[in-house]
């Protein structure tokens, strides 16, 4: 009899890599192969980030595929999970939302400035696979994309909001026939 994995793709975690940056800034790349820059310098000042205020602490962010963790000296880690950086990006400190810019990119990838100052590269090229994402095949399409500050449109064909956007940047696409169901 076959393993328990027999056929089973491999996971792929949900970040597969974190890198700090200057000015309180992370680099993180996730499995479904989008990228976000973090821009943490505007939560330095809650409670909850205080502590990567310290270089030494912001700097040893290590990832274990399903949250990034900082070593804060102090007997504890500080720990944000995936689904989390994403919120911290396209929310502002405030609550309100806060998609600046859109831009289209070659092999159907948007990125998405914030008012906080993160960018959000999306790959959106496994889901074109997809039926709810086929629309948007067509290099014009992807191209016509707008916001108003809190979700993507794609002329009248499709409207992507905020927990949409979330789990397009998190989730690895299908692929082959397990996508044209989808």
């Amino acid at each position: 009899m076959a393993g328990k994995n027999s056929g089973q793709k491999k996971d792929i975690p949900a970040i597969e890599a974190v890198t700090p940056l200057d000015r309180y800034r992370l680099y993180i790349r996730f499995g479904s192969g989008s990228i976000l820059e973090l821009n943490m310098a505007n939560r330095l000042h809650t409670n909850r980030y205080y502590d990567l205020g310290n270089e030494a602490v912001f700097r040893s962010a290590i990832t274990d595929g399903i949250k990034i963790s900082f070593d804060t000296g102090a007997g504890y880690q500080l720990e944000i999970f995936a689904r989390e950086t994403l919120d911290r990006a396209i929310r502002d400190p405030d609550g309100s939302m806060g998609i600046l810019h859109i831009q289209p990119l070659a092999k159907a990838r948007l990125r998405l400035e914030m008012k906080n100052g993160s960018v959000l590269i999306l790959n959106m090229a496994n889901w074109l696979k997809t039926i709810r994402y086929s629309s948007l095949k067509e290099p014009e399409a992807l191209q016509s994309v707008t916001t108003d500050g809190e979700n993507l449109f794609f002329g009248d064909a499709l409207k992507i909001d905020k927990e949409e956007l979330i789990n397009l940047a998190l989730t690895v696409p299908p692929a082959g026939k397990e996508a044209e169901a989808i």
